[in-house]
């Protein structure tokens, strides 16, 4: 539903997205900006954005600029909050600003990012610069009292399994070798290869619910990369008419030794994320209706 093709020149935006009421729209500073705010909480809905000072203006209360970089230099906890306001078009929306001080491996790693662009651009950093690769600034419209700073930063955090996924859709469905350059036939193909990684998904699905992994003394987590090229390979098989959905349950058993990987000290991030967004989900109308 949500298929939009344009050149490289076309940016990110929330705006062609047709948002439903309750839903939360996190990205990167790719859509941190004040109209993808607006879009949003027109559509009853709520946004979780990376943002940058310089392209996200906040201003207080009193209709006064929020300057950023000052909050930020001034001691204090490593992750903190601010309550204000962005204006777009002739219109104020509630925002809080989140800010989180990164590790200073991270904070190392985001430094020398920073120096590396400004040196191919033949230039110096400059020290706010280097001050914001510090820290990870959100942007959220999340009521504060069903979502404290914590769990926003989680959420955003979580984001990065949708990358996950998106990078498995590139390499499996090659999606950056698209032959077309009409815009027409590469939305055809866009969706069409859409299509099939949907299929691919119930395939998985199928042969995931099979695969005999689990026992309650030993959990065994499966490799989801390894699992995907399967589902692929299972259904390109199926629309050659070389395999059947029978055929593919009766090899289960010796797939086993392939995708289900070793114990782990540790719970998949996967795993966990999903568990946590399954709680929040059974959480959030109780603390919504105390709210209330």
């Amino acid at each position: 539903e949500h298929v939009r093709v344009t050149d490289r020149y076309g940016g990110e935006s929330l705006v062609p997205f047709a948002l439903q009421p309750g839903d939360i729209a996190v990205a990167d500073n790719g859509y941190g900006y004040r109209m993808s705010v607006a879009s949003a909480t027109h559509q009853q809905a709520d946004v979780v954005l990376r943002v940058t000072p310089a392209t996200f203006p906040l201003e207080t209360a009193a209709g006064e600029a929020f300057e950023v970089i000052p909050w930020l230099r001034t001691p204090g906890p490593a992750i903190r909050e601010w309550h204000g306001w962005c204006a777009w078009e002739h219109q104020r929306y509630a925002v809080r600003l989140l800010a989180a001080q990164l590790p200073p491996a991270a904070a190392a790693i985001a430094r020398r990012r920073v120096r590396h662009k400004a040196q191919t651009k033949g230039r110096m950093p400059s020290a706010t610069a280097l001050l914001l690769a510090d820290w990870v600034l959100l942007v959220t419209t999340l009521a504060a009292p069903a979502w404290p700073l914590g769990d926003v930063l989680r959420l955003y955090r979580a984001r990065w399994q949708v990358e996950r996924v998106l990078k498995r859709m590139q390499q499996w469905l090659q999606l950056n070798q698209i032959r077309s350059k009409h815009p027409t036939s590469v939305e055809a193909t866009v969706r069409a290869l859409l299509i099939a990684w949907a299929l691919q998904e119930e395939a998985m699905a199928t042969i995931r619910a099979h695969l005999p992994t689990d026992t309650p003394m030993a959990p065994m987590p499966v490799s989801r990369w390894l699992l995907t090229g399967i589902g692929l390979d299972t259904l390109r098989q199926q629309v050659f008419g070389t395999w059947s959905q029978a055929r593919v349950q009766t090899g289960l058993p010796r797939l086993r030794r392939f995708v289900v990987l070793s114990p782990r000290r540790r719970e998949p991030q996967e795993t966990t994320i999903r568990a946590w967004l399954t709680g929040r989900a059974l959480v959030l109308p109780c603390i919504e209706q105390e709210a209330a």
